[in-house]
């Protein structure tokens, strides 16, 4: 198999849609030796945060000498890049062989009357087999959706159990509270070994606390009092913090907005935990990760003169944290948005939050089996503000937007992840044939 041959494996049963259980996962991983059961893992679970979260204990892990595996989604740029070891994708040529060999265990559960596993069981496998090889000392795993019913749950003995900001998100599959949407969550929590949790609402706190207790399972909850100054400038974040009881140290963070300093604190006290597991982490190494982590589509800055930027916010939980970098970082300018968004998000919920500080906002529909219509999306704008313009040009959007916003102002595109690395992609391109 080559690798087209295994994308177009993967686009086949892609359109079978997903699945949410662990029995066809638990079956393909038999199949390929429970390869997952030989990884260290620290385990991540969450509405909002994962990806920085795994960003920034991935940095530092590799900082502080380990050979570190990510598996974490969705694919900004490239499909690869879901699947990575000290920083880089797995290569074209693996992927296509590790796709072969976990093809082969899918037609074998096939042969006997089982289901064919999803895309998401597929990438999981993948990645399992592909961290083995590489012989990493730690992956960090992000989960797909949820937790007790994610793919990436089989794992019975993590390293360490991560729970991010809970949040409402995926109801139709996760429950319709917060309590409920916690319960699934918490699920990721194995006996016998230890979960940390962000700062959490009350009601997800309370969930998480009772089934740490009913488990037998240590929860040390982050603390963000830690952090004694948390200042961000929409490139970068500068804080003064509180690590492993030690003196308050000063660090730079390579992610910048609001919603990082509780992603931030969060992380300390994974350090803190992995640290009293037998891990060797160094105040240097944490602060040389730190500085050096990056993570597309995180208010990250695509150009200037306006400042353009872009961001994977498409909740709620994400938006009352945007809104918070936005009146911070670009208060006293005109600020232009371009929103796409998913049909199965709460989107009324994120325009509701977010357009009171719009200048102006352009609407686009994502490439996307499951993207809402860019001019329904308008016309639920338009009731919340006076200048709202469905583009069904994604680089019409973005010109329309420079334009609007003038040099001194600002553009940001939110909504979904879906449409932002074609965003960057073809902004970057538009931008290198003007300079020509």
């Amino acid at each position: 198999m080559n690798y087209e041959q295994a994308r177009m494996f993967l686009d086949e049963i892609r359109t079978s849609g997903s699945v949410y259980g662990l029995e066809s996962i638990r079956g393909l991983m038999a199949r390929l030796g429970n390869v997952q059961e030989q990884l260290s893992v620290i385990h991540v679970a969450g509405t909002n945060g994962k990806g920085s979260v795994c960003a920034m204990l991935a940095a530092v892990l590799q900082a502080a000498g380990y050979r570190t595996g990510v598996y974490a989604s969705p694919a900004v740029f490239e499909p690869e890049e879901i699947i990575k070891v000290d920083g880089s994708a797995i290569s074209q040529e693996a992927f296509a062989g590790f796709a072969s060999r976990v093809q082969a265990a899918c037609m074998d559960m096939q042969k006997e009357g089982l289901p064919h596993p999803t895309v998401f069981e597929v990438e999981t496998a993948i990645a399992f087999c592909y961290f083995k090889t590489e012989k990493c000392d730690v992956v960090v795993l992000e989960t797909g959706l949820g937790g007790a019913q994610d793919a990436t749950n089989l794992l019975l003995h993590p390293l360490c159990s991560v729970l991010t900001s809970i949040s409402m998100d995926h109801m139709e599959l996760l429950g319709r509270t917060l309590v409920e949407v916690a319960a699934a969550k918490a699920g990721i929590m194995k006996a016998g070994s230890p979960c940390v949790s962000a700062v959490q609402q009350k009601a997800a706190e309370a969930v998480l606390k009772n089934a740490a207790a009913e488990k037998g399972v240590v929860l040390h909850m982050a603390d963000s009092s830690c952090i004694g100054s948390f200042t961000y400038d929409g490139e970068k974040s500068l804080f003064e913090a509180e690590v492993c009881g030690s003196k308050k140290v000063h660090g730079r963070l390579g992610l910048s907005g609001a919603c990082q300093k509780e992603n931030l604190a969060c992380v300390l006290e994974v350090i803190r935990v992995l640290t009293e597991r037998g891990l060797r982490i160094t105040q240097e190494a944490m602060l040389e990760g730190l500085a050096k982590v990056r993570l597309p589509g995180r208010f990250e800055k695509l150009s200037s003169e306006p400042d353009f930027y872009m961001d994977g916010a498409h909740n709620a939980g994400a938006a009352y944290f945007l809104r918070e970098t936005v009146r911070s970082c670009l208060a006293g300018r005109k600020i232009v948005y371009i929103i796409g968004v998913f049909a199965d998000k709460e989107y009324e919920k994120l325009l509701q939050i977010m357009l009171a500080d719009a200048a102006q906002v352009f609407t686009v529909t994502p490439r996307h089996a499951r993207a809402l219509d860019g001019k329904k999306l308008a016309q639920l704008a338009e009731k919340l503000h006076p200048k709202v313009t469905f583009v069904p040009d994604l680089m019409q959007a973005a010109e329309l937007a420079v334009q609007a916003a003038g040099r001194e102002g600002a553009v940001l595109a939110f909504g979904s992840f879906s449409y932002l690395g074609e965003l960057k992609a073809e902004w970057g391109r538009a931008r290198e044939s003007r300079q020509k």
